[in-house]
């Protein structure tokens, strides 16, 4: 029997943990815009989740994790294009116009796709509460994209509207990730599912990314770089592989209580380093987000990842 005050220890260690992996992913928006002037978007995602890949691929192999079997392999595919490829892509399209905190909080509305998706496919049941949820979501998320302004003067930005967007499109291909993994679940633990998934969205967006060829690679400073780094080892890989030790020690419930920290992280970071200053509109629409959020999601959420 563990001493209570082991315990106790451990447990505030996966707590620290959770909530260092969430201050890394909400950071994460930060990082692309940053990153943004100097690399195309698809070639950040790239070289992003090349790193991710070595690193995730190199855990497996050391840890023994179960390795994917042939009849998987399609399914894994749909969660490589749409988890990674997808998802990374329109995140990064988006951030060219919206800003990071505008990305952090439309993001956050993928609990919100997953219960319709789920409703669609999976033939699962929507309660009157959760239609109000997602309702209420809905209505944050054009409160943030449109700055309160449906109008062609005033707070309404086209271009910010069409990053919006583009944001919303990765929130849903995440939540079409999420609805097609899980029966992959039942079979394999998170870490080989993510890291399958990793290394095939990797082999799909090495074709995407001669779109933008050719890149000049030498125009990358020393920050550009320690950027990609950063988002490919500590945010992809290490971010992943904490977030799923922590899930085996706690519930899912309580480690998805941290997401809806990422948001505030974002805004917090890009204030600091991109000089962004929320709107009324964008802060209120987030905690409408958020909320129509809560009362959305009416199952423990499964695998996330950056």
């Amino acid at each position: 029997m563990i001493p209570p005050e082991q315990e106790k220890s451990a447990l505030f260690r996966c707590h620290l943990s959770l909530f260092f992996v969430i201050l890394i992913w909400g950071s994460t928006f930060v990082n692309i815009k940053i990153v943004l002037p100097q690399i195309p978007p698809i070639t950040i995602a790239l070289l992003r989740f090349i790193i991710a890949s070595i690193v995730m691929g190199f855990f497996l192999v050391i840890t023994k994790q179960p390795r994917l079997k042939k009849q998987d392999l399609p399914r894994m595919i749909i969660t490589g294009f749409t988890g990674i490829t997808a998802f990374n892509v329109l995140q990064n399209l988006g951030l060219r116009y919206a800003g990071a905190t505008d990305a952090a909080i439309l993001i956050s509305m993928s609990p919100v796709f997953i219960v319709l998706l789920s409703w669609l496919f999976l033939k699962e049941k929507i309660s009157t509460f959760q239609l109000i949820g997602i309702s209420i979501a809905f209505t944050g998320s054009v409160l943030v994209a449109t700055n309160g302004s449906l109008n062609n003067t005033g707070g309404f930005d086209r271009l910010r509207v069409y990053g919006d967007i583009l944001i919303l499109l990765s929130s849903l291909t995440w939540a079409i990730f999420s609805v097609s993994l899980k029966k992959l679940l039942n079979t394999y633990p998170p870490v080989t599912i993510m890291t399958y998934s990793t290394i095939i969205g990797t082999i799909f967006l090495l074709p995407l990314s001669f779109l933008e060829y050719p890149v000049n690679f030498q125009a990358i400073n020393l920050a550009g770089w320690l950027n990609i780094i950063y988002l490919g080892l500590l945010a992809s890989a290490l971010g992943n592989l904490i977030w799923n030790w922590a899930l085996s020690k706690v519930s899912p419930v309580t480690a998805g209580a941290y997401l809806y920290l990422s948001p505030v992280v974002s805004a917090v970071v890009a204030f600091i380093f991109l000089n962004e200053i929320p709107s009324v509109y964008t802060i209120t629409g987030g905690i409408i987000i958020i909320l129509g959020t809560f009362f959305a999601s009416k199952h423990d959420s499964t695998v996330e990842s950056r």
